[in-house]
């Protein structure tokens, strides 16, 4: 077996086998040190000239930086060495050698920019500070499954291949299927919705959404990770309130169970007491009273900018960078929103850190309204099969999608939410 348990889990005067990359290499005559590197952390295995196998320690000698190696030898304390072990080796194997010069330096000595580190990616994740991104990445998700059991919601698995643009307008992919026309779905929300018309309450689900847009802002990706969930409720605030429990989970366990990430980025995370809730027009008059000028404010949205003035106000007046804001006009929202009057919607996003991290709101539930909004929105009802499901006792409901490279990206302060994606694609990046 090559999964090695190493880094503070081996203990001096013991037997072990090691496997990982080879980090470093101080070449002293008669002494080879070699760091080597896994997942979990770092060991350093010594070879002197004399003590061992001639053919290990030449071996040794000529091994390139990056190559994968497996070492079986005996652990002795040592101070000086990274975590005050190292190993003496009885086995060396080369299993694979690297080639030289590398791609990329991934000591993180040499910067190299954004293109050329997603272009070789899987270097990348070799600096322990990259890796740390998709460790905290994968334990959000844990958490959110957990939370989601605990407040017994089931978990779906909804088709990403779809008959119809599931949020209206342009922004989507067209396939073909079979003799079909289909499209890669914007996201589960059609799907998610119709569920509950089996009377199954609660649902979630976790999974890729796809849309066209021609963006190239830090913010924008053609393919990301959409955490949903659908509820029966008539309530926003009941959307709004499992929300906020469920950050409240979340940052507090991150802070217990990626301590050693979030000490690599400098980071303690303040978890949320209660994350402050204003309407889009409450929002707008705070921008106009910081003086600020129209290039903040949107009739039907908050701007980017208007976004990050909105998360510094909340932080100085709540304590939080969170901060809801609802009642979009229904101009603005999908057309399976419920409205709230003739022009505003039963709606909400949440900000964190200064950037839409989650969209969600009661949905229309009614046949004949969800029909006419549908048509308001310039679409023909026919193209969406899901509807009938809606004649047929559908429960009042609503709920959220969240962006899981969003959330990550804002965590750890990252620059660009490419940054929190293993494989990124936007309007130019399809590899690798």
């Amino acid at each position: 077996m090559l999964r090695t348990e190493f880094s503070s889990d081996v203990k001096p005067e013991t037997k072990a086998t090691i496997a990982g990359f080879v980090q470093d290499k101080r070449d002293v005559g008669k002494l080879i040190f070699l760091v080597i590197r896994d997942q979990k952390g770092v060991i350093q295995a010594t070879f002197k000239k004399g003590e061992i196998n001639e053919d290990v320690f030449t071996a040794a000698k000529k091994v390139p930086k990056e190559s994968f190696v497996k070492i079986s030898g005996k652990t002795i304390k040592n101070d000086r060495a990274p975590n005050k072990v190292e190993i003496k080796p009885d086995t060396f194997e080369i299993l694979s050698r690297a080639e030289t010069p590398l791609p990329l330096d991934v000591s993180g000595t040499i910067d190299s920019n954004l293109d050329k580190r997603l272009d070789w990616r899987f270097l990348d994740i070799r600096q322990p500070k990259i890796m740390a991104v998709f460790k905290l990445q994968s334990e959000i998700i844990n958490l959110l499954n957990e939370f989601m059991v605990k407040n017994e919601f089931l978990r779906i698995f909804s088709s990403r291949i779809t008959g119809a643009a599931t949020e209206g307008g342009t922004e989507y992919f067209p396939i073909m299927y079979f003799n079909k026309e289909a499209f890669l779905a914007q996201s589960p929300q059609l799907y998610k919705e119709s569920v509950l018309a089996s009377g199954i309450d609660r649902v979630y689900e976790i999974g890729f959404v796809y849309r066209a847009e021609p963006h190239h802002t830090t913010r924008h990706l053609c393919e990301y990770v959409s955490f949903d969930f659908e509820m029966t409720t008539q309530d926003l605030s009941e959307i709004l309130d499992m929300e906020e429990k469920m950050m409240q989970y979340i940052f507090t366990e991150l802070n217990k169970r990626c301590k050693e990430v979030l000490d690599l980025y400098g980071i303690t995370l303040e978890v949320p007491k209660k994350i402050p809730r204003l309407t889009l027009a409450e929002a707008n008059e705070i921008l106009k009273k910081e003086k600020l000028d129209k290039e903040f404010i949107e009739e039907n949205d908050l701007t980017p900018e208007g976004e990050r003035k909105i998360s510094a106000w909340a932080e100085k007046n709540h304590g939080t960078s969170f901060v809801f804001i609802t009642h979009f006009p229904f101009a603005k929202k999908p057309f399976y929103i419920m409205r709230d009057g003739k022009q505003l919607s039963s709606s909400f996003d949440l900000l964190y850190n200064g950037l839409e991290i989650t969209s969600g709101g009661i949905r229309e539930h009614d046949y004949d309204a969800r029909v006419n909004n549908v048509k308001a929105k310039g679409i023909d009802p026919k193209t969406f099969d899901h509807l009938r499901f809606f004649k047929y006792g559908m429960p009042p409901h609503g709920g959220l999608a969240l962006g899981i490279e969003r959330l990550t990206e804002k965590i750890l302060n990252l620059d660009n939410v490419r940054e929190a994606t293993l494989t990124p694609r936007d309007p130019e990046r399809l590899k690798p």
